[in-house]
């Protein structure tokens, strides 16, 4: 089974320094974990130039979520937002709903007046959006920021070209706070913002061992980074190919994400005869999400794809 669903991710980090993580994991399996995980957010700050004392770790989302807010806060959840329903579900949030327009983008001035109007405290969105793909500007975060009272949270853990990422506007906003799942160590989530409170980031000592060795060794990431920047683009180009050629794929979206999003007639019985050939990928209200994988599982699923858009 090939899953290109988001479910799993295609470059294996540790195993760039398999020996190194698994010694680390060995000497610090009975150690005490630092509630705190300090060289954890020491570590992440240094390689995307943030100062630690604007992160913190928590082993998922939940914890990060629990430590930031006592019970789950009323939040303006974007359609077409796979973290922002995650979110919704997970974490027991009111939530106020708000569409986006046929093309996917999403409004500043929008989000503010859903978000001021409905008493809300939060505003979850990814950017770039996952799967939409389509990411919302700097200095549209920066808008939003203003014009409410609310924690506006962004989810940058589907993020593969770093020059869109809001990391740089949280020393100067009061509040903003960015999200990013690493996918090593336990696959920790980090919060970075201004004033956030201290928690037990519930990170065992030894997968705080493991994130330490490639925060350490940082090749790894910048390889992960570049390889899946290459595998998204890659994957576009081809997908583009086969909506020039088959009327049954509707619209294609120019994905800034890592994965590629577009509209599919008679999707949901197309998405089960991927199944059936041992693909498995987003599928939802008419749309295909299709995340990048590595080269053959690219190649697999664009030959079923052609298959069952024939």
């Amino acid at each position: 089974m090939i899953y290109l669903d988001g479910s799993r991710f295609f470059f294996d980090i540790e195993g760039c320094f398999s020996n190194l993580c698994e010694k680390a994991r060995e000497e610090n399996k009975d150690a005490e974990a630092d509630r705190n995980a300090k060289e954890l957010c020491e570590g992440f700050g240094k390689f995307f130039k943030i100062k630690p004392d604007f992160i913190r770790a928590g082993k998922d989302y939940s914890t990060v979520f629990r430590g930031i807010w006592a019970k789950g806060p009323k939040a303006v959840i974007l359609e077409f937002d796979i973290s922002a329903e995650n979110f919704a579900s997970a974490f027991e949030t009111e939530p106020v709903f708000v569409k986006k327009s046929p093309d996917m983008k999403i409004k500043a001035e929008n989000l503010a007046a859903a978000a001021n109007e409905n008493g809300a405290e939060a505003v979850f969105l990814s950017n770039p959006c996952c799967p939409t793909g389509l990411e919302i500007s700097p200095e549209e975060i920066k808008k939003l920021c203003s014009l409410t009272k609310a924690k506006i949270v962004v989810d940058e853990s589907f993020c593969v070209d770093e020059s869109v990422s809001v990391l740089g506007l949280v020393p100067e906003t009061e509040n903003l706070i960015v999200l990013k799942r690493m996918r090593f160590g336990g696959e920790p989530v980090f919060a970075c913002g201004k004033n956030l409170p201290e928690f037990d980031c519930e990170i065992s000592a030894s997968e705080q061992a493991v994130g330490k060795v490639i925060f350490d060794k940082n090749s790894a990431l910048k390889t992960a980074q570049r390889k899946l920047l290459d595998s998204r683009d890659s994957l576009y180009i081809r997908i583009k190919k086969l909506a020039i050629k088959y009327d049954s794929l509707e619209r294609l979206y120019r994905t800034k994400a890592n994965c590629v999003f577009f509209k599919v007639k008679n999707a949901e019985e197309r998405a089960e005869k991927l199944l059936e050939m041992g693909i498995s990928i987003g599928c939802k209200d008419g749309y295909f999400c299709v995340f990048a994988g590595e080269k053959d599982e690219n190649e697999a699923v664009l030959k079923a794809l052609e298959e069952i858009l024939k």
